[in-house]
């Protein structure tokens, strides 16, 4: 079936944003008189989350008091330096430039907060062309659960069958599936060695952006 959009998430997908997110953990942990993390390791994490950064940071052993007050020092950090070093991956740009070439449409679902991820792509230039943006505080549930994704279709009034979604973890795949999309794996993107994606059921496995461009070209002539 020809397709009509790319639904794509954000970090270790489109954006690589671990020197942006690390670099908040390091301030945290200096505040906090910690050792820093080391970046090559911290950053295979961007895509759990503030929590699982600060508690690879910390240990698990923080109170969830602590640690509700340091996702909110995380935060506040982070929003100040959202895009001082992160970039688009080498190759997304012509993904997206195809697809506007081709009237498809391109949209970001996350789990980041909105707001963050609407500061990252107006500060990459790239907001203005995003056909909608959702993020883990969009909606009552988020990925792994299929809604944000539902919403899309209905928000751009198409079928579930004429999208794909492509991500760097596992719930991306699970809520793609769910959905009754097309499901990618950015296999460029926060994947460690303790991963398996082939077994993500996902229908493609990327290992750059050259083969996410190829299936589009394929997909606008089918």
């Amino acid at each position: 079936m020809q397709l009509k959009a790319l639904l794509l998430d954000l970090d270790g997908t489109l954006v690589d944003t671990a020197p942006d997110m690390v670099g908040t953990l390091n301030r945290l942990l200096a505040k906090h008189k910690r050792s820093l993390a080391d970046p090559a390791v911290a950053g295979l994490l961007v895509s759990n989350g503030a929590r699982a950064l600060l508690q690879h940071g910390f240990g698990d052993d923080v109170s969830e008091a602590a640690m509700t007050a340091l996702i909110e020092e995380f935060l506040d950090d982070y929003a100040l330096h959202v895009c001082e070093q992160s970039k688009l991956y080498a190759g997304m740009d012509d993904a997206l430039s195809l697809c506007r070439q081709n009237d498809i449409k391109w949209g970001v679902v996350t789990n980041k907060p909105l707001q963050l991820s609407r500061a990252l792509l107006d500060e990459l230039g790239i907001l203005e062309n995003c056909a909608i943006l959702l993020g883990g505080d969009s909606l009552p549930v988020k990925k792994p659960d299929p809604a944000p994704l539902l919403h899309c279709c209905m928000v751009l009034n198409l079928a579930a069958s004429e999208c794909l979604y492509l991500g760097d973890h596992e719930r991306d795949v699970q809520a793609g599936n769910a959905a009754g999309m097309d499901t990618a794996v950015a296999l460029w993107g926060y994947i460690n060695g303790t991963h398996q994606p082939e077994n993500w059921n996902a229908q493609y496995l990327f290992n750059n952006p050259d083969g996410l461009i190829k299936l589009i070209g394929e997909r606008t002539l089918s």
